[in-house]
Order: structure tokens, then C-alpha cells, then sequence
């Protein structure tokens, strides 16, 4: 289960989510889901083309329906658990898990896109996760955004696999990528460039990965999904030596 935060709205991190499961689904086609957790400004079937699926999360989180009611298959094997983008009833306490544990059943991998800041909603969605990633520009507010979901983290014990840094220009207004590392105490950056096809692409629906899969941000996306499958393999086969360990003492 691995979730991706910011503090800060527009930062990429919906485009984060569809692209990483979009890209991940090639290797392991029907076995990952991409899931919105955002219940006041869904967002995440919109990236996907999706506009007005007849069952959302919010129905899932309030317990409405099952969640094999409510997933959409994608042609290029991504599954995706969409919000409304309408949903204008007051959100109550939420807890993720009773769904995600039975989503975590069916599926390899689960993306969580999750609402910017620090509402009830946002710990919520971190506390269910294994893992996260930290999306943020190489500005000055959304680093100081990204050092409080960083202490968040460290807060509710969970693993942070890296910093993504999107939309980066490279202009001399940025914050150089060695003062971000400084800055955040934090080596493992991914950078995904500034690249006009990913607003192209998420008019058309379609993940930039699929959409124009050599364009810049493309690439950095396709680096960042093989490193994730790294991860996951190693964190498979440290699973797979515990438990002979355990079956050698017995």
C-alpha cells in the first residue's frame, strides 16, 4: 500500500498516481489499483477520463456498496477506485481500513492519491499505507510543506521511499536540488520535469506514460515505476526470508 502526499494543492501528485499506475499496470497487468482517498475534491477518474462513475469511494468509505462494485478497468489493465466529483455531503470520520484490507486481497499494488494538508482525511490515508512517496515543486512554500508531511511521517511510523519533485525547470528561481537535500534531510529525489504533454495528456485521459511515453516526463516517470518495482521485489524476497526463518525455528 503506498500513498502519495503533499502538503500543498497542485504539485503533481494526481499526476504522480495516475502515471506510477499506469506505468506499474504493464509489468503486472490487473493487479494494480490506483484509489481515490480525497472525499471533498476528487479528482483522480478525471486523469483517467472518467467523469461520472456511478460508484465512488465515498460509497465504499460509508459502507454503501462492495468494492468490486465500484472498480473500473482501464484497457491498458490499470484498476481504479474514483471519487465524485461532486460530493458535497459533510465528510465524517474516515476510516480507511476496513477497505483497504480487502483490496489488499485482491491487488499487487495500491496507490492511494490523498487530499493536500493535514485533514483528519490525509492521516487517515496515511495510516493505512506501507510505504509513501512526497510530492513537491523546487519552490520555497512547497518545500516547507513537504518538511511538515515529512514529520508527519516520522509522527505515524511510516516509511517515506523518496521525495518527488515535479515540474522542474531547471531556472535560476528554483531551489537547486543539493539546498533541497540539505533542506529536507532527505538523499532519494526523483525529479520529473516540466513537459507540456502531461496537461495534453490528462485532457485526453490517457497517463502522459501511455500518451507520449518518450516525452520528458514520461521518462521520469517510467525511472520512478522501475525503482518502485525494485522495492517491491526486495521488500518480497525480505518477506520470503523471515519466513523461513520462522520455519527453521519451529
Amino acid at each position: 500500500m503506498l500513498g502519495v502526499f503533499s502538503a500543498k494543492g497542485g504539485v503533481g501528485k494526481t499526476t504522480t498516481v495516475s502515471n506510477l499506475g499506469a506505468a506499474l499496470a504493464q509489468k503486472k497487468r490487473g493487479k494494480v489499483l490506483i484509489m481515490e482517498t480525497n472525499m471533498t475534491a476528487s479528482n483522480l477518474g478525471l486523469y483517467l477520463g472518467v467523469v461520472d462513475p456511478p460508484v465512488v469511494v465515498q460509497d465504499l468509505v460509508y459502507g454503501r456498496v462492495r468494492p468490486e462494485e465500484a472498480i473500473l478497468k482501464t484497457p491498458y489493465g490499470l484498476h481504479l477506485l474514483p471519487g465524485s466529483v461532486a460530493y458535497t455531503d459533510e465528510v465524517t470520520a474516515v476510516d480507511f481500513s476496513p477497505l483497504t484490507e480487502a483490496l489488499r486481497r485482491k491487488y499487487e499494488v495500491i496507490i492511494l492519491d490523498t487530499a493536500p494538508g493535514f485533514a483528519p482525511e490525509v492521516t487517515a490515508a496515511m495510516r493505512v499505507c506501507d510505504s509513501i512517496l512526497v510530492c513537491c515543486q523546487p519552490q520555497v512554500p512547497a518545500i516547507a510543506g513537504t518538511l511538515q508531511t515529512l514529520r508527519m511521517a516520522e509522527r505515524l511510523k511510516v516509511p517515506v521511499l523518496c521525495c518527488v519533485l515535479t515540474r522542474v525547470t531547471g531556472r535560476r528561481w528554483e531551489i537547486p536540488l543539493p539546498e533541497i537535500r540539505r533542506t529536507l534531510g532527505w538523499p532519494a529525489l526523483a525529479e520529473i520535469p516540466e513537459d507540456e504533454a502531461v496537461p495534453e495528456s490528462i485532457t485526453r485521459g490517457t497517463p502522459v506514460v501511455l500518451w507520449a511515453p518518450r516525452s520528458p516526463a514520461a521518462v521520469g516517470y517510467l525511472k520512478l515505476a522501475e525503482q518502485l518495482l525494485s522495492h517491491l521485489r526486495r521488500r518480497k524476497a525480505r518477506k520470503g526470508v523471515k519466513k523461513v526463518k520462522r520455519g527453521s525455528r519451529r
